[in-house]
């Protein structure tokens, strides 16, 4: 059984001047032991659907199942006590800041009415396990962007939670800081079984470290599926952006306005069919479009060509502009898929 199951949520908001429907008929669900990745760009919903999965945001329709709970069933205290298993980061850490390091990770434990030498025995494990042992008697503003982190990471894990929500926890930081967040949540996933649930808009973090991931545009999940399946084979139009152009949600939608209010049409590229393919490992140690030039004896454009990480394993994709001769196409994909390429067409 998943430990999170959504079926039709949707959740409506009404003002005095606008209805907003902020989810429209969201379903997915999460496995025991996954890290499942949420992306879409700013206002996609993405936010208001990570709050629904704590009831902290209660839907307008739908259920919301967790560790076998349906959370619209449950009474106020009930809420409570399921809400201790779910730990929450966000992109703007939440700490106490008159506080010091240690004390932010006692505090969810002293509110539980653990005595102080148990809270503070466990919060010096935590910061242990974060890499902040050194820091214990600091406060929050002599910290780094990814120190305060840390310790909002120790904090959530103080009740050892089955479920940690993260709300762009990594957005307000930087590259560096981001990959050192994310390996430490991989080992922090690794090492106790602990089910995370990212919410991003960067497809970056998604290729880092998420198992599946669910892709939201407008209030709905347009695609959902292994991260790598995605990679590979992207369907919607969202998810092709994402993939193939390398373009983050927000930079899309920029795009797309700059587009509409642009009286212009410009075509950069010319030839008449265009294919994407995929490198796996195997291909990556063979020269396979030289070696392909060779066989089929005429050239082909590379229009793009990149590398990426895509859950740990080296991934590169190439865009490829085709002779106008039809046969010589065919055998260009022939020669690609019996090297066990995926191969697809693109716009």
């Amino acid at each position: 059984m998943p430990i999170i199951e959504v079926k039709g949520l949707s959740k409506t908001f009404v003002t005095k001047d606008a209805t907003v429907h902020a989810l429209k008929n969201i379903n997915f669900a999460v496995e025991q032991g996954d890290i499942y990745g949420i992306i879409g760009m700013s206002g996609a919903g993405k936010s208001t659907l990570v709050r629904c999965l704590n009831y902290l945001e209660v839907p307008t329709e739908g259920t919301v199942i967790v560790e076998g709970h349906d959370l619209s069933k449950l009474s106020g205290q009930e809420l409570r006590d399921l809400r201790s298993s779910i730990g929450m980061i966000f992109q703007g850490f939440n700490l106490l800041m008159q506080s010091r390091v240690i004390d932010n990770v006692m505090f969810p434990l002293l509110l539980h009415k653990t005595s102080r030498a148990d809270a503070k025995k466990k919060a010096e494990q935590l910061l242990e396990t974060v890499g902040l042992s050194d820091k214990a008697t600091s406060y929050p503003a002599q910290l780094s962007g990814g120190q305060r982190q840390r310790v909002a990471i120790a904090r959530a894990l103080a009740m050892d939670p089955k479920i940690l929500l993260c709300d762009e926890a990594t957005s307000a930081l930087d590259p560096q800081t981001t990959q050192s967040i994310l390996q430490l949540l991989k080992k922090i996933n690794k090492e106790t079984g602990i089910t995370i649930v990212i919410i991003t808009h960067q497809m970056s973090v998604v290729r880092e470290i998420c198992h599946n991931v669910a892709i939201v545009q407008s209030g709905e999940i347009v695609e959902r599926g292994l991260v790598e399946d995605i990679f590979t084979h992207p369907k919607s139009r969202a998810a092709r952006q994402l993939v193939i152009e390398g373009k983050d949600p927000d930079e899309y939608e920029k795009e797309q306005e700059s587009r509409r209010g642009s009286s212009q049409t410009v075509s950069i590229l010319h030839e008449s069919r265009k294919i994407r393919i995929v490198f796996g490992t195997q291909s990556s140690f063979e020269p396979v479009i030289a070696n392909m030039i060779l066989t089929v004896g005429v050239p082909v454009n590379i229009l793009k060509a990149s590398t990426q990480d895509v859950g740990g394993t080296a991934r590169g994709d190439m865009i490829l502009g085709l002779p106008a001769d039809a046969a010589a196409q065919e055998k260009i994909i022939s020669y690609l898929k019996e090297r066990g390429l995926a191969v697809e067409e693109v716009d």
